[in-house]
């Protein structure tokens, strides 16, 4: 029989039991046999810590001065026990202890100041919380580094500086008082207080309950997508298990009451306005557990969807400075003609006195954002200079990693009124990562004195003056598509879950799975339908999300990943036209005549400077190695006819087929932990991505003939169907060359023909 968090919670239920609360034993005889010693309390110090919701990479601050912003959510029933703030931090080795400094920050109100010495002998500093600074929902904690090099005045060496928050340590640390026991709590809010593991990510054990309904799993997985929306838990540990777990996280039992009841739970007369809910709390590790029964399954599924709709209405508490950065997690949400100010994004007007500053952002695009060099963002800045520069300053503008514009910074500064043009083809649908860098170099720093050589502020950013501003975006869905709000493949049949294809014999595979279908819900804030299926040998012949061994792949699965060991297989080098005109590269054996033609006609192109699309990623290898995976995404083929219709805008279903595979069951597993603590999942692009986690790095390409889907805006509408155009012949240059060059040729012959006919 099992009782929850491996029989520490008998007492309470015991309690609970008396009161005629939420949660009782099932009477048993076996209930008489339960080992409660280890229930006694032996420890004098009952402080606990409740850890920042946040990744590695999160964390991480880089540069001469950065910042990062969260948002913690402070229970009501522990707000007014929050009155330490831990910090434990590492700081690079080439920082200067005696120029660098680290300042906290709770909801606008400075809390403490850290010399940052990576030779001190702890890192780990508390500071005192004023009564009343925090309350109850979502408060703001922000931390604002500034680093200075041992040695080096160069630009270069700035790349050097970092701190990195310790996610272990670092959080409120307070006195739970001595009950330790779990608590019955009908706080749905609470579930946006779910704590995080030492590792950074929100652990989430799916119980199985012994031999019950394997759709409670389905379930169980759409009630984490839910909470994970909710809370906005992009990092997740997810593990399936029989019994609940003990440390900070999340346990979802999800089934029947006789279920429950046979695995050791019941859930009574709950009092939720939720049929068949319960929130047990433990103040000791923070853990939640959330238990949804019901008589029956259709009876579950109303509760399951009840409950989906409950945590969709429940408004945002906390201070204004906290919902602000919890809205802003996975960036402000860009309304195409509207012009947002740094500021209202999350940016901090500031004065720096480095040599290259530094400012991340993040934004999110429209889902069916179609991507293509047909347009330009505008980016006004506000960066006054503060000292004599010299001339050799310039801005740079990244979205992604990937360099999109730069622009020189004259000795007065930069102004709004001299816009950079960004183009649009470097961002992607969704989430974007940006980053303005501005160099500050002087005359004086051709002499490097890391003691003098900084005498005041060289730049001043005004933040509140400072915009974005997106003019015109053409929408239509792009497939296959490996952004997350196209990771799970929808199912074509209306009102059909995704079908999420593993191993019956890899557990690994099937907890990365739920990994990624958990972290999409969170960072598009969709909850989507799921059908977990099982096979024995091997797996990847219906369409859904596939995640496997590449040895136990087949059907398009298989397909899939063999795409990716042909180099011949481009985008551009597939069409007709290229085929026909000699865009593709032409096996050496082949000693056709036509094959001939194609030799012969890819070194006229190369002669006058193309380079063709198929040598473009020569150097790009999707082979896979230890501790990476391969993710990718195949469609059927659309008819021309499906295509033209899809175009127009009219309903058109598509099987899609997303793979993810590596060596190994560890591989998949390992490198998909990986990927979530990083922050990289939003970074996925094109239908092929390689991620090696060891380097922390994607190889991606698109490497099958895309598929255009209208979605909100008609094609026939005249803005959005010229910018699609123009996209379209941005990503097929070559071709729309070629084809210009076809058509002027007919064109020209006709009129030759017509002139002859008529005796001119």
């Amino acid at each position: 029989m099992k009782t929850l968090y491996h029989l520490k919670a008998a007492t309470c239920l015991k309690a609970a039991l008396v009161a005629s609360t939420l949660i009782a034993l099932p009477v048993s005889a076996v209930a008489q046999q339960l080992d409660v010693s280890v229930l006694d309390t032996k420890t004098e110090d009952r402080s606990t810590i409740r850890r920042l919701t946040a990744t590695a990479d999160q964390l991480r601050m880089e540069g001469e001065q950065a910042e990062i912003r969260l948002a913690v959510y402070a229970p009501r029933d522990e707000v007014l026990l929050y009155r330490k703030l831990q910090v434990d931090y590492l700081t690079a080795v080439s920082t200067a202890p005696e120029h660098s400094s680290m300042s906290i920050m709770v909801n606008g109100q400075p809390v403490g100041d850290i010399e940052l010495n990576a030779g001190a002998q702890s890192s780990m500093r508390s500071f005192d919380l004023p009564p009343g600074l925090m309350v109850e929902g979502f408060n703001e904690i922000r931390f604002i580094a500034k680093h200075k090099h041992r040695v080096d005045c160069t630009i270069p060496a700035t790349y050097e500086l970092w701190t990195v928050l310790n996610p272990a340590n670092t959080g409120i640390v307070f006195d739970p008082g001595p009950d330790n026991s779990p608590k019955v709590s009908a706080s749905l809010e609470l579930l946006r207080a779910v704590p995080n593991d030492k590792s950074g990510a929100t652990n989430m054990r799916l119980l199985q309950l012994g031999t019950a309904s394997a759709g409670n799993l389905d379930r169980a997985l759409a009630v984490a997508q839910t909470v994970a929306a909710f809370g906005k838990y992009h990092n997740p540990d997810i593990q399936i298990r029989n019994e609940p777990g003990n440390d900070a996280g999340l346990d979802i039992i999800v089934g029947t009451r006789a279920e429950l009841s046979h695995a050791g739970f019941a859930v009574g007369d709950t009092g939720s306005e939720i049929p068949g809910l319960a929130i047990v709390h433990r103040p000791d590790t923070g853990r939640v557990s959330l238990f949804l029964a019901a008589e029956n399954r259709p009876a579950l599924d109303k509760s399951i969807e009840a409950f989906k709709q409950a945590l969709q209405a429940k408004p945002m508490l906390g201070s204004r400075r906290g919902i602000a950065a919890f809205e802003n997690k996975f960036g402000y949400e860009i309304e195409p003609g509207e012009t947002v100010s740094l500021a209202k994004i999350g940016v901090s007007s500031k004065r720096f006195d480095g040599r290259l500053l530094r400012q991340d952002f993040s934004i999110r695009l429209p889902d069916d954002y179609f991507v293509g060099d047909y347009g330009k963002a505008k980016l006004s800045l506000n960066i006054d200079a503060l000292a004599n520069l010299s001339n050799a300053n310039r801005l740079q503008v990244f979205a992604n990693g990937a360099a999109l514009a730069s622009a020189e910074l004259t000795r007065e500064g930069i102004s709004s009124r001299n816009p950079l043009d960004i183009p649009l083809g470097g961002f992607s649908p969704g989430f974007n990562d940006l980053r303005i860098e501005v160099s500050s170099l002087t005359e004086d720093d051709a002499t490097c004195d890391v003691a003098t050589g900084l005498n005041g502020d060289r730049l001043s950013l005004d933040a509140d003056t400072s915009t974005i501003e997106f003019d015109a975006l053409a929408r239509m869905r792009v497939t296959p598509s490996l952004s997350p709000s196209d990771l799970l493949p929808k199912n074509p049949a209306e009102n059909r879950p995704t079908t999420i294809q593993v191993l019956a014999d890899d557990p690994k595979s099937l907890e990365a799975a739920a990994q990624l279908a958990v972290a999409t819900a969170a960072i598009t804030q969709q909850v989507r339908p799921i059908a977990i299926t099982t096979a024995s040998a091997s797996v990847g012949n219906q369409p859904g999300l596939i995640v496997a061994p590449v040895n136990r792949l087949s059907g398009m699965a298989k397909e899939a990943y063999l795409d990716t060991l042909d180099p011949e297989r481009t985008q551009g080098s597939r069409s007709q036209v290229g085929r026909f005109f000699g865009l593709k590269s032409v096996d050496e054996n082949d000693t056709s005549l036509m094959a001939s033609i194609q030799r012969y006609a890819g070194s006229a192109w190369r002669s006058v400077g193309f380079k063709l699309n198929s040598e473009v990623s020569s150097d790009r290898s999707f082979a896979l190695q230890g501790n990476s995976i391969l993710i990718a995404q195949r469609t059927k083929t659309l008819t021309s006819k499906e295509s033209w219709v899809a175009f127009m805008g009219a309903p058109v279903k598509q099987d899609t087929w997303t793979v993810v595979t590596g060596l190994t069951s560890d591989d998949i597993k390992a490198s998909t932990e990986t990927m979530l603590r990083e922050g990289r999942l939003a970074w996925l692009t094109g239908d092929t991505s390689l991620y090696n986690a060891t380097t922390n790095r994607f190889a991606s390409e698109r490497l099958s003939d895309p598929n255009y889907f209208a979605s909100l805006a008609n094609p026939s509408e005249f803005r959005n169907s010229r910018l699609v155009v123009a996209g379209l012949v941005s990503h097929n240059m070559l071709d729309f060359v070629v084809f210009m060059l076809a058509f002027c040729l007919i064109l020209g012959f006709s009129y030759y023909v017509s002139l002859k006919r008529s005796g001119r």
